[in-house]
């Protein structure tokens, strides 16, 4: 059995070594998929259009540039962890979003990117069940002018028909913040 302060130390050594280059491997570094996100990297701090804080938001690039990896804490205490990377077969970019919530309705989502423009914003779309019914979620990040982000996530459960705001927040990036 291991303590909880050893834990803490295992997945702090584990994690380094991740998010280490290694020599005499192809990174991704150069991918135009995986640069489409550049413009969100840093740390954030998450608000309503109120200024009331949502939470706190950490992307960054690991595995030899070969991911962008987001580190999401919410102010209510919720967590999640998205992995985003180039699907080798297609060459697509996709998302993989996962919460401690991950057995519940959207605890876990899968996404593909459907539109972007380079420094602008970006567009995800994915689906999960919900008992009888499939939902469509779909996530929008936007550079506004001042350099801050906002993150629009809907859901539609007609198909696209309509959609609904499931989480709005305004990314305010946390001291030089952005990396």
């Amino acid at each position: 059995m291991v303590d909880k302060q050893t834990a803490g130390f295992l997945v702090l050594v584990a994690g380094s070594m991740l998010a280490s280059p290694s020599h005499g491997q192809l990174g991704c570094s150069s991918n135009p998929e995986l640069a489409l996100l550049d413009f969100w990297f840093g740390e954030w701090r998450v608000e309503d259009d109120d200024g009331n804080l949502l939470g706190s938001n950490i992307i960054y690039r690991m595995l030899n540039g070969c991911i962008v990896q987001e580190q999401w804490q919410g102010s209510g205490g919720g967590v999640g962890i998205s992995v985003f990377y180039v699907e080798p077969n297609s060459g697509k970019l996709k998302q993989l979003w996962v919460t401690g919530q991950a057995l519940s309705p959207g605890g876990t989502k899968e996404k593909e990117l459907v539109a972007a423009e380079l420094g602008e914003y970006v567009q995800f779309l994915g689906s999960y069940p919900n008992g009888d019914e499939t939902i469509l979620d779909r996530t929008t990040l936007s550079k506004l002018p001042d350099g801050q982000i906002l993150q629009l996530i809907e859901i539609s459960r007609d198909s696209g028909e309509s959609w609904e705001t499931g989480f709005r927040g305004i990314y305010k990036p946390v001291g030089s913040g952005r990396r």
